[in-house]
């Protein structure tokens, strides 16, 4: 049984004034009374306690000898903070044996004989199906259908893919261009070294005396070179220079090289015709020249610069894609010449006609 504190005390606040029987607030209908108040409420007077009778915390001295049935050895005592105890341990005695026989002292009960239960012979084996065998022998089939329908179809969009390939890479333009894109037949590589075309005792013919030689471009394709003779009473100039075209798209006609070069041709020809403004070079008088290339014109020209009087004679000569031009100009001024410009141009045309013979033993396509 738990302990229990004494009962809780009495309130000691005042009764409500504002109650029936107690002075109310003045008012018009009620004016103020003045009422014996009443006596006020007092506590009974309570008769003495005997000495020591809170040592059983008000519950007096217990007198039970036997223990109630609800506590049970299940209801734990708890010490006065609140922490249960536990119950006390049982006594050795108490325990009982785990190998103690149940039915010690009492007879066992009967129970009636079961019968063994007589051996079952086995089931015979199931016989296959065949009908399950033959469903599954034409899965098998139709998965090998179509593994191999699906390998074969991989089969060929590679190969389709493979020959899209084979023929975007291999595939040639059939269409003809508009234009030539390369040397036609009979036209030439190169050109011959100007400074080496004649032998020294042709230009010693043509120039008599002590020579300069001046190489102004040397390549495969073109070539130009000068001579000069400077021992009065000469003073003259040989320019030599031969040029290979090459195909050209912006050419006139189909863009061949020996379009090119009758393109290269008529343009010098036209600026001989009508220098450019501020030409030191007057209007040349131009008149043609047979049996020399496939084409061949000569220039005669008169300089006059600074008080010295030139006289130019220059020859030129188509042959297929290449351009032989020559040069030939004696001083007339300064104690030098005078030049006959008939000798000029002949010394001009016999050159270009030694010129030509060289380049046509070039290599040709």
């Amino acid at each position: 049984m738990t302990d229990q504190g004494p009962p809780p005390r009495r309130s000691a606040r005042q009764p409500d004034l504002g109650r029936r029987g107690y002075n109310r607030q003045p008012t018009p209908d009620h004016p103020r009374e003045e009422r014996p108040r009443p006596e006020r409420l007092r506590r009974h007077e309570r008769p003495e306690r005997p000495d020591g009778w809170d040592q059983y915390a008000g519950f007096g001295p217990d007198t039970e000898t036997d223990v109630p049935p609800w506590a049970g050895p299940s209801v734990y005592a708890a010490k006065p903070g609140g922490t249960r105890l536990r119950p006390p341990a049982p006594r050795p005695e108490e325990y009982e044996r785990a190998d103690a026989d149940p039915w010690e002292g009492d007879e066992p009960p009967q129970w009636p004989e079961e019968e063994e239960p007589r051996p079952v012979a086995p089931a015979p084996p199931a016989r296959p199906d065949r009908r399950a065998g033959r469903r599954a022998a034409a899965a098998r089939l139709r998965k090998s259908r179509r593994r191999v329908l699906r390998w074969t179809g991989v089969a060929i969009v590679v190969c389709v893919i493979a020959a899209g390939v084979a023929a975007i890479v291999t595939h040639k333009n059939s269409t003809s261009l508009p234009y030539v894109t390369s040397l036609q037949k009979g036209e030439f590589k190169s050109v011959p070294n100007t400074c080496r075309v004649l032998p020294a005792a042709t230009l010693s013919q043509y120039l008599p005396g002590s020579r300069s030689t001046v190489q102004a471009q040397n390549s495969s394709t073109f070539s130009e070179c000068s001579f000069t003779v400077d021992s009065k009473p000469n003073f003259l100039v040989l320019t030599i220079s031969a040029q290979s075209f090459e195909p050209f798209a912006a050419a006139s006609g189909d863009g061949s090289a020996s379009q090119n070069a009758l393109d290269g041709f008529s343009a010098d020809r036209g600026l001989l015709a009508q220098p450019p403004k501020h030409s030191p070079l007057p209007k040349a008088t131009i008149g043609p020249l047979t049996g020399l290339g496939k084409r061949a014109y000569v220039a005669i020209q008169l300089e006059h610069t600074g008080g010295i009087a030139r006289d130019v004679a220059t020859v030129a000569v188509l042959y297929h894609n290449a351009i032989v031009t020559v040069t030939m100009s004696g001083q007339e001024s300064g104690g030098y010449g005078p030049v006959a410009v008939g000798t000029l141009q002949a010394d001009a045309q016999a050159v270009a006609r030694l010129v030509l013979q060289q380049v046509r033993a070039q290599p040709t396509a």
